[in-house]
Protein backbone atom coordinates (compact mmCIF):
# COMPACT_ATOMS: atom_id res chain seq x y z
CA UNK A 1 0.00 0.00 0.00
CA UNK A 2 1.16 3.70 -0.70
CA UNK A 3 0.44 6.36 1.09
CA UNK A 4 0.42 8.62 -1.50
CA UNK A 5 -2.45 6.34 -3.13
CA UNK A 6 -4.74 6.32 0.21
CA UNK A 7 -3.94 10.11 0.52
CA UNK A 8 -5.20 10.79 -2.85
CA UNK A 9 -8.40 8.40 -2.12
CA UNK A 10 -8.86 10.51 0.74
CA UNK A 11 -8.26 14.13 -0.43
CA UNK A 12 -11.10 13.11 -3.10
CA UNK A 13 -13.56 11.84 -0.95
CA UNK A 14 -13.31 14.42 1.37
CA UNK A 15 -13.72 17.07 -1.66
CA UNK A 16 -16.37 14.98 -3.76
CA UNK A 17 -14.42 15.85 -6.78
CA UNK A 18 -10.70 14.79 -8.39
CA UNK A 19 -10.27 18.70 -9.12
CA UNK A 20 -10.86 19.60 -5.43
CA UNK A 21 -8.58 16.98 -3.95
CA UNK A 22 -5.83 17.95 -6.01
CA UNK A 23 -6.10 21.62 -5.29
CA UNK A 24 -6.16 20.37 -1.39
CA UNK A 25 -2.92 18.56 -2.47
CA UNK A 26 -1.31 21.08 -4.58
CA UNK A 27 -0.79 18.59 -7.08
CA UNK A 28 -2.18 17.86 -10.93
CA UNK A 29 -5.88 16.21 -11.21
CA UNK A 30 -4.20 13.80 -13.23
CA UNK A 31 -1.90 13.16 -10.46
CA UNK A 32 -4.44 12.68 -8.37
CA UNK A 33 -6.74 10.35 -10.79
CA UNK A 34 -3.55 7.97 -11.55
CA UNK A 35 -2.60 7.24 -8.05
CA UNK A 36 -6.42 6.38 -7.12
CA UNK A 37 -6.85 4.18 -10.32
CA UNK A 38 -3.59 2.55 -9.24
CA UNK A 39 -5.25 2.23 -5.62
CA UNK A 40 -8.15 0.53 -7.09
CA UNK A 41 -5.78 -1.75 -10.10
CA UNK A 42 -3.42 -2.85 -7.45
CA UNK A 43 -6.47 -4.38 -5.03
CA UNK A 44 -8.77 -4.89 -7.56
CA UNK A 45 -11.54 -2.51 -6.17
CA UNK A 46 -13.85 0.43 -7.05
CA UNK A 47 -13.47 2.83 -4.64
CA UNK A 48 -15.65 5.83 -6.70
CA UNK A 49 -18.37 5.52 -8.64
CA UNK A 50 -17.99 7.66 -11.82
CA UNK A 51 -21.30 7.48 -14.16
CA UNK A 52 -22.06 10.68 -12.45
CA UNK A 53 -20.56 13.69 -12.91
CA UNK A 54 -20.29 14.34 -9.56
CA UNK A 55 -18.00 12.09 -7.93
CA UNK A 56 -19.84 9.24 -5.39
CA UNK A 57 -17.91 6.71 -3.19
CA UNK A 58 -19.29 2.97 -3.91
CA UNK A 59 -19.89 1.03 -0.42
CA UNK A 60 -15.91 -0.05 -0.67
CA UNK A 61 -15.14 3.44 -1.19
CA UNK A 62 -17.29 4.70 2.03
CA UNK A 63 -15.61 1.55 4.07
CA UNK A 64 -12.23 2.48 3.09
CA UNK A 65 -13.21 6.28 3.88
CA UNK A 66 -14.17 5.33 7.40
CA UNK A 67 -10.53 4.20 7.76
CA UNK A 68 -8.66 6.88 6.56
CA UNK A 69 -10.46 9.31 8.76
CA UNK A 70 -9.35 7.75 11.52
CA UNK A 71 -5.82 7.45 9.75
CA UNK A 72 -5.36 10.94 8.63
CA UNK A 73 -7.03 12.13 12.30
CA UNK A 74 -4.04 10.40 14.13
CA UNK A 75 -1.76 12.10 11.53
CA UNK A 76 -3.28 15.50 12.41
CA UNK A 77 -2.80 14.11 16.37
CA UNK A 78 0.96 13.48 15.42
CA UNK A 79 1.78 16.49 13.58
CA UNK A 80 0.03 18.98 16.34
CA UNK A 81 2.11 16.92 19.20
CA UNK A 82 5.17 17.33 17.53
CA UNK A 83 4.67 21.05 16.57
CA UNK A 84 3.79 21.60 20.39
CA UNK A 85 5.88 19.61 21.76
CA UNK A 86 8.99 21.79 19.98
CA UNK A 87 7.89 24.95 20.13
CA UNK A 88 5.71 25.36 23.44
CA UNK A 89 2.25 25.25 22.20
CA UNK A 90 2.72 26.12 18.78
CA UNK A 91 -0.12 24.38 16.84
CA UNK A 92 -3.38 24.65 15.53
CA UNK A 93 -6.68 23.95 17.16
CA UNK A 94 -9.96 23.57 15.02
CA UNK A 95 -13.30 24.28 17.05
CA UNK A 96 -16.71 23.72 15.38
CA UNK A 97 -18.92 25.41 18.39
CA UNK A 98 -22.84 26.33 18.61
CA UNK A 99 -23.20 30.04 18.92
CA UNK A 100 -19.34 31.06 18.65
CA UNK A 101 -19.26 34.19 20.74
CA UNK A 102 -20.19 32.23 23.87
CA UNK A 103 -17.06 30.71 24.05
CA UNK A 104 -14.67 34.17 23.06
CA UNK A 105 -13.45 34.63 26.84
CA UNK A 106 -12.70 30.96 26.94
CA UNK A 107 -10.50 32.15 23.72
CA UNK A 108 -8.75 34.51 25.02
CA UNK A 109 -8.25 32.93 28.70
CA UNK A 110 -6.72 30.25 26.21
CA UNK A 111 -4.45 32.45 24.00
CA UNK A 112 -3.38 34.49 27.06
CA UNK A 113 -1.67 30.41 27.68
CA UNK A 114 -0.51 29.18 24.09
CA UNK A 115 -0.41 32.51 22.60
CA UNK A 116 1.59 30.46 19.31
CA UNK A 117 -1.52 28.25 18.69
CA UNK A 118 -3.42 29.21 15.79
CA UNK A 119 -7.33 28.43 16.24
CA UNK A 120 -9.75 28.13 13.60
CA UNK A 121 -13.25 28.57 14.52
CA UNK A 122 -16.60 27.03 12.38
CA UNK A 123 -20.11 27.72 12.99
CA UNK A 124 -23.22 25.51 12.85
CA UNK A 125 -26.12 23.68 14.57
CA UNK A 126 -25.26 21.21 16.96
CA UNK A 127 -25.78 18.05 14.58
CA UNK A 128 -22.81 20.08 12.07
CA UNK A 129 -20.92 20.52 15.08
CA UNK A 130 -21.04 16.85 15.89
CA UNK A 131 -20.44 15.43 12.12
CA UNK A 132 -17.59 17.78 12.35
CA UNK A 133 -16.41 15.87 15.15
CA UNK A 134 -16.52 12.59 14.02
CA UNK A 135 -14.80 13.66 10.22
CA UNK A 136 -11.86 15.08 12.01
CA UNK A 137 -12.43 17.97 10.66
CA UNK A 138 -12.57 19.60 13.97
CA UNK A 139 -10.63 19.14 17.23
CA UNK A 140 -13.00 20.48 19.88
CA UNK A 141 -16.72 20.86 19.16
CA UNK A 142 -19.63 22.97 21.49
CA UNK A 143 -22.80 21.50 21.16
CA UNK A 144 -25.88 21.65 22.42
CA UNK A 145 -27.70 18.24 24.10
CA UNK A 146 -27.67 15.26 21.86
CA UNK A 147 -28.09 11.35 21.70
CA UNK A 148 -25.54 9.39 23.86
CA UNK A 149 -22.77 8.74 21.92
CA UNK A 150 -19.82 6.42 23.25
CA UNK A 151 -17.52 7.95 20.50
CA UNK A 152 -17.39 11.13 22.53
CA UNK A 153 -16.15 12.69 25.35
CA UNK A 154 -18.47 15.72 26.85
CA UNK A 155 -18.27 18.34 29.56
CA UNK A 156 -21.07 20.12 30.85
CA UNK A 157 -20.68 23.67 30.11
CA UNK A 158 -23.79 25.45 30.75
CA UNK A 159 -27.31 25.83 30.70
CA UNK A 160 -30.15 28.08 29.53
CA UNK A 161 -33.64 28.41 29.21
CA UNK A 162 -35.47 28.85 25.81
CA UNK A 163 -37.90 31.74 25.78
CA UNK A 164 -40.69 32.61 23.14
CA UNK A 165 -40.42 35.75 20.89
CA UNK A 166 -42.83 38.21 19.67
CA UNK A 167 -42.64 41.70 17.71
CA UNK A 168 -43.42 44.56 18.87
CA UNK A 169 -46.69 44.55 17.15
CA UNK A 170 -47.98 41.35 18.19
CA UNK A 171 -50.92 41.29 20.26
CA UNK A 172 -48.72 39.49 23.06
CA UNK A 173 -46.28 42.49 23.05
CA UNK A 174 -47.49 43.58 26.61
CA UNK A 175 -47.10 40.63 28.43
CA UNK A 176 -44.22 39.33 30.07
CA UNK A 177 -44.94 35.76 30.19
CA UNK A 178 -47.41 33.34 28.11
CA UNK A 179 -48.57 29.23 28.54
CA UNK A 180 -47.20 26.76 26.30
CA UNK A 181 -50.98 25.64 25.07
CA UNK A 182 -51.33 29.03 24.02
CA UNK A 183 -48.83 28.48 21.02
CA UNK A 184 -51.52 25.67 19.61
CA UNK A 185 -52.01 26.64 16.25
CA UNK A 186 -50.10 30.23 16.10
CA UNK A 187 -47.73 30.54 13.34
CA UNK A 188 -44.26 30.02 14.34
CA UNK A 189 -41.03 30.40 12.80
CA UNK A 190 -38.46 27.50 13.72
CA UNK A 191 -34.80 26.51 13.52
CA UNK A 192 -34.30 24.20 10.78
CA UNK A 193 -34.64 20.19 12.07
CA UNK A 194 -31.16 19.30 13.52
CA UNK A 195 -31.49 22.99 15.71
CA UNK A 196 -31.58 21.47 19.82
CA UNK A 197 -33.56 24.94 20.30
CA UNK A 198 -36.12 23.23 17.97
CA UNK A 199 -35.93 19.82 19.34
CA UNK A 200 -36.67 21.00 22.96
CA UNK A 201 -39.04 23.06 22.47
CA UNK A 202 -41.04 20.47 20.08
CA UNK A 203 -40.04 17.46 22.45
CA UNK A 204 -42.20 20.02 25.58
CA UNK A 205 -45.16 20.83 22.96
CA UNK A 206 -45.37 16.98 22.18
CA UNK A 207 -45.90 16.41 25.58
CA UNK A 208 -48.24 19.37 26.41
CA UNK A 209 -50.41 18.24 23.34
CA UNK A 210 -49.14 21.41 21.46
CA UNK A 211 -49.44 21.55 17.84
CA UNK A 212 -48.32 25.17 16.58
CA UNK A 213 -48.40 25.70 12.91
CA UNK A 214 -44.64 26.16 11.75
CA UNK A 215 -44.75 28.74 8.71
CA UNK A 216 -41.48 28.53 7.80
CA UNK A 217 -37.72 27.17 8.77
CA UNK A 218 -34.71 29.13 8.55
CA UNK A 219 -31.08 27.65 9.09
CA UNK A 220 -29.80 30.76 11.26
CA UNK A 221 -31.19 31.97 14.48
CA UNK A 222 -30.41 35.92 13.11
CA UNK A 223 -33.16 35.02 10.46
CA UNK A 224 -35.35 33.69 12.75
CA UNK A 225 -34.86 37.14 14.73
CA UNK A 226 -35.70 38.88 11.79
CA UNK A 227 -38.26 37.07 10.62
CA UNK A 228 -40.12 37.57 13.89
CA UNK A 229 -39.08 41.27 14.31
CA UNK A 230 -40.90 41.91 10.90
CA UNK A 231 -44.20 40.37 12.63
CA UNK A 232 -44.20 37.06 10.59
CA UNK A 233 -44.98 34.37 13.23
CA UNK A 234 -43.87 33.07 16.94
CA UNK A 235 -40.75 32.11 17.70
CA UNK A 236 -38.39 30.52 20.12
CA UNK A 237 -34.80 31.25 21.34
CA UNK A 238 -32.22 30.31 23.71
CA UNK A 239 -32.57 32.95 26.35
CA UNK A 240 -28.43 33.26 26.75
CA UNK A 241 -28.07 33.75 22.93
CA UNK A 242 -30.76 36.31 22.09
CA UNK A 243 -29.03 39.74 21.68
CA UNK A 244 -30.76 42.68 22.63
CA UNK A 245 -33.54 43.97 20.35
CA UNK A 246 -35.95 46.97 20.68
CA UNK A 247 -37.75 45.36 18.01
CA UNK A 248 -38.52 42.03 19.76
CA UNK A 249 -40.57 41.10 23.31
CA UNK A 250 -39.55 38.13 25.09
CA UNK A 251 -42.17 36.17 26.65
CA UNK A 252 -41.08 33.21 29.61
CA UNK A 253 -43.22 30.18 29.68
CA UNK A 254 -45.25 29.91 33.04
CA UNK A 255 -45.87 26.34 33.13
CA UNK A 256 -42.87 24.54 31.70
CA UNK A 257 -38.95 24.94 31.30
CA UNK A 258 -37.70 24.37 28.43
CA UNK A 259 -33.87 24.12 28.86
CA UNK A 260 -30.73 23.47 26.77
CA UNK A 261 -27.33 22.60 28.00
CA UNK A 262 -23.89 23.39 26.33
CA UNK A 263 -21.30 21.08 26.34
CA UNK A 264 -17.77 20.96 25.56
CA UNK A 265 -17.37 17.59 23.37
CA UNK A 266 -14.21 15.83 21.66
CA UNK A 267 -13.88 12.11 20.75
CA UNK A 268 -12.78 10.45 23.54
CA UNK A 269 -9.91 8.90 21.24
CA UNK A 270 -8.40 12.35 21.52
CA UNK A 271 -9.07 13.55 24.59
CA UNK A 272 -5.43 13.48 26.07
CA UNK A 273 -4.16 15.17 22.85
CA UNK A 274 -1.78 18.23 24.10
CA UNK A 275 -4.07 21.33 22.98
CA UNK A 276 -7.63 19.36 23.10
CA UNK A 277 -6.45 18.91 26.96
CA UNK A 278 -5.28 21.90 27.04
CA UNK A 279 -8.67 23.46 26.08
CA UNK A 280 -10.48 21.26 27.91
CA UNK A 281 -8.69 22.69 31.31
CA UNK A 282 -9.19 26.09 30.27
CA UNK A 283 -13.01 25.70 30.38
CA UNK A 284 -14.88 26.65 33.25
CA UNK A 285 -15.30 23.82 35.61
CA UNK A 286 -17.56 24.65 37.97
CA UNK A 287 -20.19 22.69 35.72
CA UNK A 288 -19.11 19.30 36.63
CA UNK A 289 -18.60 16.52 33.43
CA UNK A 290 -20.59 14.18 31.91
CA UNK A 291 -19.38 11.34 29.78
CA UNK A 292 -21.78 10.00 27.30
Amino acid sequence: MKYTQVRSFHAVAKAGSFTGAARALNVSQPTVTEQVRELESTYGIEVFNRAQRKVRLTTTGRSLFEITQRLFGVVGETETFLRAAGDYGAGHLRVSSVLPFFIVDMFATFRELYPKVKISVSAGNSATTLKSLLDYESDVGVLSDHDPDHRLYTHLNDSHVVVAIVSRNHPWAKRDSIHLAELHGQPMILREVGSNTRRAFEHAAVAAGVTPDVIMEIESGEAVREAVAKGHGIGVYGELALQSDPRLKVLRFVDVEIQINRYLACLRERRNELLVDAFFKVARPSAGSSFV
